[in-house]
């Protein structure tokens, strides 16, 4: 730090003016004066100063960027690894599309032929159905006519004897 421009012997001159003895002034003056320029910061020391802060500002502004350069080359390395990951789960899922589907289209052949055989089935059941109903009927006529066979003979008896 540089010196005031602090005029001493004006000063102990007005202080011995005002009634202080010349010892006493002095050492005020001194002690004062100390005080004044040991506080003082002059051009050239805010020069250096500003000097030192550009070259602290400096450094930072290098490290800073040097740490967003090395945030973007994580996040590129990030990206990088998380497209791949994508990649493989997409394909791991187009996979597994792609079973279901082929099993769903063999469940569905597999449920349309059973449907068919029910079918077919069904279809016979009738057809042995139908044929046991023409047998039953057959028969039913027949105990038809025979009753109604039995009906007329007695009808006929019944004539006789009573006529």
């Amino acid at each position: 730090m540089s010196s005031l421009a602090f005029d001493t012997h004006r000063a102990v001159k007005a202080l011995c003016e005002a009634g202080a003895a010349e010892p006493l002034a002095e050492a005020f003056v001194e002690t004062i004066g100390d005080a004044i320029t040991g506080n003082v910061a002059t051009k050239a020391d805010i020069a250096e100063t500003e000097t030192a802060l550009r070259a602290e500002i400096s450094k930072s502004e290098t490290a800073l960027q040097a740490e967003i350069a090395e945030v973007k080359a994580d996040a590129a390395r990030i990206e990088t690894t998380l497209k791949a990951e994508i990649g493989r789960v997409e394909t791991t899922l187009k996979a597994e599309i792609s079973a279901s589907e082929a099993a769903l289209r063999a469940e569905i052949a597999e449920g349309r032929t059973e449907i068919a055989n029910v079918r077919a089935e069904l279809k016979t059941d009738i057809g042995l159905v139908r044929a046991e109903i023409g047998d039953l009927e057959a028969r039913l006529y027949r105990q038809l006519w025979i009753m109604a066979a039995g009906i007329v003979g007695l009808t006929v008896t019944l004539v006789k004897l009573l006529g």
